[in-house]
């Protein structure tokens, strides 16, 4: 939350959220102040509290820390989470396992919108025999996916590349279940993204927490609200309901909000 910011700091109160991959429903939220805490160990006490550990969880590269992974494998849960260069040693054992190992399991797709084309390989790797530090010892790796993505700008023909890395305690016989995972862990940016642009949440400019903290929560609960009435352009419907509050009420008693 940008407008949080205090002067001559670097950041400040941050949301975090537990989002569902299938209908982008916010099932927990927490903060943290950005320029004095870690959000890893907001994510862990946040997973704890809801009791999502035992759940499927995809996280950020952030992440991936043995505390985090414990807690969910301990749990019974299920985590995927990104792997890059936070995590160096592990990425570079991983890219070279795909090197020299054969994918147990291949997918590609195709997709076209918002101008581009983009074409996604993905590549399923047993890990679960491999050697890891003792450090990872209680977290289980079984799984590790490799995704070549190919984006073609339909206009300019421009394309681009990039190759990511995830890994998961997932069982492999679970490998289109975690290449369905990574492709919708990204479409939970669809409420950030609203949450920017129309509800310009940025916009706010406070320093008080409490109400930085107080109008996320009714951010929250207006998009949660909203993605039930799955209006096809979201500021067309909120203009609707500005200009005609009984409509407003109407919907809220459909939902059983009143």
């Amino acid at each position: 939350m940008r407008g949080s910011i205090g002067k001559g700091k670097k950041r400040g109160e941050v949301l975090v959220q537990l989002v569902d991959q299938e209908n982008r429903q916010v099932l927990g939220q927490s903060y943290y102040n950005g320029d004095k805490e870690s959000e890893k160990p907001c994510i862990r006490n946040l997973l704890a509290t809801t009791q999502a550990t035992g759940q499927k969880i995809s996280l950020d590269a952030l992440h991936l820390s043995p505390s985090t992974c414990e807690l969910i494998n301990g749990a019974g849960g299920i985590f995927l989470i990104g792997l890059k260069n936070n995590q160096a040693v592990l990425l570079e054992d991983r890219i070279f396992c795909s090197q020299t190992s054969k994918a147990i399991l291949q997918s590609k797709k195709w997709e076209k919108g918002h101008g581009r084309i983009e074409y996604r390989k993905y590549e399923l790797y047993d890990i679960s025999q491999e050697y890891f530090d003792p450090r990872w010892g209680k977290v289980d790796f079984c799984s590790l996916v490799k995704v070549e993505r190919t984006r073609t700008d339909t206009k300019t023909q421009e394309e681009s590349k990039e190759t990511s890395f995830y890994i998961s305690n997932e069982k492999t016989q679970e490998g289109e279940q975690l290449f369905r995972a990574v492709r919708n862990h990204w479409q939970v940016e669809v409420n950030n993204n609203i949450r920017d642009t129309t509800f310009q949440e940025d916009q706010l400019k406070t320093k008080e927490k409490s109400i930085s903290k107080v109008v996320a929560g009714l951010r929250t609960l207006s998009l949660a609200l909203l993605n039930k009435l799955k209006p096809n352009n979201m500021v067309a419907q909120l203009k609707k309901f500005q200009d005609n509050f009984q409509l407003l009420l109407n919907f809220l008693n459909q939902v059983n909000f009143l």
